[in-house]
């Protein structure tokens, strides 16, 4: 089965955020052990190197050995001149979200997990959070 993470995941997981650490974590664990195929889209990269630099101080040395580990366990989608074209002709809110979800859409994500559901509500992928994902596929 192949998930799609949106950014706030892999932000929630590098950061260590409180409240949101132990589900993420949950999820990595699952790529980790093959229960599932995670996948990330390319533009999750450069949005959470800017916010684990920016907001939570991190050096640029430590998130490129922390993105390594993540690409070993990822499948990394493409954001391209098809999928931009695809979001700027869509009904998102929010062009970002538009970009995950045609990056997702694109390689047949079966799942997206997000802690911003709302923000997927045209998605014709289903969408959990990742609490949500947790209970469902135990």
């Amino acid at each position: 089965m192949k998930v799609f993470l949106d950014t706030n995941i892999l932000i929630d997981y590098l950061s260590r955020r409180e409240l949101f650490f132990v589900p993420s974590a949950l999820l990595f664990q699952l790529g980790k052990r093959k229960k599932c195929q995670l996948m990330l889209s390319s533009l999750s990269f450069a949005t959470a190197s800017f916010i684990l630099q920016a907001h939570y101080k991190m050096t640029h040395d430590a998130v490129v050995t922390l993105f390594g580990k993540i690409v070993e366990l990822c499948h990394i989608t493409t954001v391209d001149a098809q999928t931009v074209q695809d979001a700027i002709a869509s009904d998102f809110k929010d062009f970002e979200d538009a970009l995950q979800y045609y990056s997702a859409e694109r390689v047949k994500a079966d799942y997206i997990v997000t802690r911003n559901k709302q923000d997927f509500i045209q998605s014709a992928v289903p969408v959990y959070t990742p609490e949500e994902f947790l209970n469902e596929f135990k």
